[in-house]
Formats: structure tokens, sequence, C-alpha cells
């Protein structure tokens, strides 16, 4: 059964959309990076927010033109782990690492993030 849209998928790469949804989630990735260094960590930043957000972009730039295959590739490892065509495991890395930070983050708060006394 063929799917029939009325408007195609943002994401499709044949739609008119797509250069235009890159270019809000980069600028929102950015700003979202720029908002955590200036607000929340009350960084002191050339430019405050937009020159955050401006050096952030460049950033995000040089990395992704450097290094996308090589994140793509351990991405994709780390999800189904595989040497050659020889299967590793079916366990998702990135779940089970994610989960695992997210269970002890929420442990020490509940411990009120007290410190080890050594």
């Amino acid at each position: 059964m063929a799917n029939y849209y009325i408007f195609p998928p943002l994401g499709a790469p044949s739609s008119p959309w797509t250069s235009i949804v890159d270019i809000i989630f980069f600028l929102g990735a950015n700003a979202l990076v720029a908002w955590y260094y200036y607000y929340y960590l009350k960084k002191d930043l050339l430019g405050k927010f937009w020159g955050a957000m401006l050096v952030s972009a460049i950033g995000a730039l040089i990395v992704f033109a450097l290094l996308q295959n090589f994140i793509r590739e351990v991405i994709m490892w780390l999800m189904s782990p595989k040497i050659g065509s020889t299967q590793l495991s079916n366990v998702n890395l990135i779940a089970i690492f994610l989960g695992g930070f997210i269970a002890l983050y929420l442990m020490n708060r509940i411990n009120h993030n007290k410190e080890r006394r050594d």
C-alpha cells in the first residue's frame, strides 16, 4: 500500500523544504549551545549570546565538514557493534550508556550530590 501525502515529510530529500529545515535545525542547535554556555553556565563570552551563537556555528561547521562521516560510523557501530560483517552483539550501546548515566545521575541527585569521603 503506497503512502500518499498531501504534503511530503519535511525531511524528505526531494522536498524543497529540506534546506530550510536543515538551516532551522542548525541554528536551533547552535542557539541551544550558546544559551547553555551564556545563560546556564553564566560564562562571559565576547559578543554575549549572539557572539556565542556565532562561535558555536563556526565550530559546528568545522566539525561537520571534517568529521561527519567518522562520527556517523562511530554512532552506527555503537548502535550495532560489529567487526567486518561479524555481529558482536545485538545490544544498542548508546541506549545502555545513556540509561546507565541517567540512573546514576538520578541516584546522585537523590543522595543530594554528596562527595565521597575517601
